[in-house]
């Protein structure tokens, strides 16, 4: 059993996003009954624990709108979509979208909040904190918000609806209304919703309220899409579409909502974390307004694209901001990394990602290798056979940096240097150092290409010195030992395949004990490896 929570007891914590519904439904599947948050054992919990999480992100368990579940069982596509993905289901597992709330009080079939105190209790008891969802653009269709203070909302006027009528609803109320639907201004509306419009005086304030209210319940929430209630993008998104009384067309009079938003809540709570899902290079902007994590999606879209250049050119940026991004392959919005990389391309990313500074987003079903691409809208996920090579890589990974060095020491980028001249491979590797706090030393080496590189990684540490320095790979448990003097004049030559990765454990010994080993650098079983003269290989 793990200590007692304390958020903020580590500077890199881990995040494990699960889907309210998907988990009890699981459970309800296995005991062969209905089971519900308050359900959730800590044979359950332990799992999570041993593996190193310290917060779970518990997605949909708010009161979704009626509404939100008639559209998506009257739409044919997402039925179609049921029927390949669930094709032993029915059109009961749509129960609508997460993002359509209705009230931030947890769902009845969920067990409500007695249920999700319990869960919240038992997650502590193993060290876990509890991680909920806030989503400030928009309220479901049916939240009382909508009837009883309809001007709270967009409306547009007779030419906005004639020209894009499936973007807005009408309600009647003390009179007739047409209200906009939120949205993406990149993409077409979400019609289970309704936009709050943020130039009315009483929507940051009762949002702000709501947020203070949620943190009654958790420890920190994921705000949905957070940048589209920033100032600028919120009044360039819905200029001219407000004809409610009070609403301006210049700034909101409140000034920044999260400026206001999360210091209200920091105020009360100071641990309570905000991690913002954001977008649009408005990330850094989201941490100076209070944020403690946001969002590092352009990583994931370099990843993908396998530009490492562009990788290492990301992992430039400050350290203060590189400490506060969510690294993640894969969150509940978007398709299966499994389904997008190869599987030894998915292993140097994951590696990449679990040993940068910041906070590490999994996903319910991605160390298992899920593929299924789930709408949100359903309440469970297929059954898949697991990927027991991904598993058990993903389990080496995470238990391997679980430890002092990672969890509350420093990173030092590093730039590997070209093997010989004209070789150019040296540029698709990505390295960092980890020193812990008693001087415990990591290295994460990742080839981020799929052809082979070479490099020489610089590790200038004065206490290699004269000591014979042990590199012992704690993905493949194969041993490497170096000359310390060597390491300092030339640092560690690497030769990797495609995809090729590494993560050492360092040790120094004053006394240079050494076994001969052939030329690739390895011996037999025991996976020890002497340094030849010039300097060997080092494959992964």
């Amino acid at each position: 059993m793990r200590a007692p929570l304390r958020i903020g007891s580590t500077r890199h914590p881990r995040l494990l996003q699960i889907d309210a519904r998907t988990w009890t439904a699981r459970l309800s599947a296995s005991a062969g009954r209905r089971k519900t948050l308050g359900d959730i054992r800590a044979a359950d919990i332990d799992p999570l624990a041993e593996l190193g999480f310290d917060l779970v992100w518990l997605t949909g368990v708010w009161t979704i709108g009626t509404g939100s579940r008639r559209l998506w069982r009257g739409s044919e596509a997402l039925r179609d979509q049921r029927r390949q993905v669930l094709p032993d289901g029915s059109d009961d597992d749509i129960v609508g979208s997460p993002y359509a709330i209705a009230a931030y009080e947890p769902a009845d079939s969920l067990g409500g909040a007695t249920g999700l105190a319990t869960l919240r209790q038992r997650l502590g008891e193993a060290g876990i904190g509890l991680i909920l969802d806030f989503v400030p653009n928009h309220v479901a269709v049916d939240h009382p918000w909508v009837r009883r203070n309809p001007g709270w909302f967009v409306h547009p006027d007779a030419d906005q609806r004639a020209a894009d009528p499936d973007a807005y609803f009408e309600v009647r109320s003390d009179g007739r209304h047409w209200i906009a639907h939120g949205r993406d201004p990149n993409y077409p509306p979400w019609t289970d919703t309704a936009q709050l419009d943020y130039r009315h005086p009483a929507v940051p304030r009762a949002m702000a309220q709501a947020l203070r209210e949620i943190a009654t319940r958790c420890d920190g929430v994921v705000c949905s899409m957070a940048m589209l209630v920033l100032d600028d993008i919120f009044r360039t998104t819905w200029s001219g579409r407000s004809v409610a009384p009070a609403v301006a067309e210049d700034a909101s009079p409140f000034g920044e909502f999260w400026w206001h938003a999360t210091s209200a809540v920091h105020d009360a709570y100071p641990k309570f974390l905000l991690i913002g899902e954001a977008y649009w290079g408005q990330e850094y902007r989201l941490q100076q307004l209070g944020f403690n994590y946001t969002w590092d999606k352009p990583l994931l879209e370099r990843l993908l694209d396998g530009d490492a250049r562009s990788v290492a050119a990301h992992l430039r940026a400050d350290d203060t901001y590189q400490r506060r991004s969510v690294r993640l392959l894969e969150d509940r919005a978007g398709p299966r990394i499994a389904a997008q990389m190869t599987p030894d391309h998915e292993r140097a990313a994951a590696l990449v990602e679990a040993t940068l500074p910041g906070m590490l987003l999994i996903r319910d079903g991605q160390i298992q290798g899920a593929r299924a691409d789930v709408p949100i809208q359903l309440r469970r996920e297929p059954d898949e056979a697991p990927d027991h090579a991904l598993h058990d890589f993903y389990c080496r990974l995470l238990r391997a940096t679980d430890d002092e060095a990672f969890r509350t020491g420093h990173a030092i980028r590093l730039e590997p240097l070209a093997a010989w001249d004209g070789n150019a491979t040296h540029e698709g590797i990505v390295a960092r150092l980890w020193v812990g706090q008693h001087r415990q030393l990591r290295l994460s080496v990742a080839n981020l290409t799929g052809e082979p590189a070479q490099a020489y990684i610089p590790l200038a540490l004065p206490e290699f010195n004269g000591k014979t320095v042990r590199l012992e790979d704690q993905l493949d448990e194969i041993e490497y030992v170096r000359s310390g003097d060597d390491l300092l004049t030339r640092g560690l030559y690497v030769d990797l395949p495609g995809y090729g990765r590494h993560l050492f454990r360092i040790t120094r010994e004053s006394v240079p004990g050494r076994r001969r080993s052939g030329s690739n650098g390895r011996s037999g079983s025991n996976g020890h490896a002497d340094q030849p003269s010039g300097a060997s290989s080092s494959r992964a």
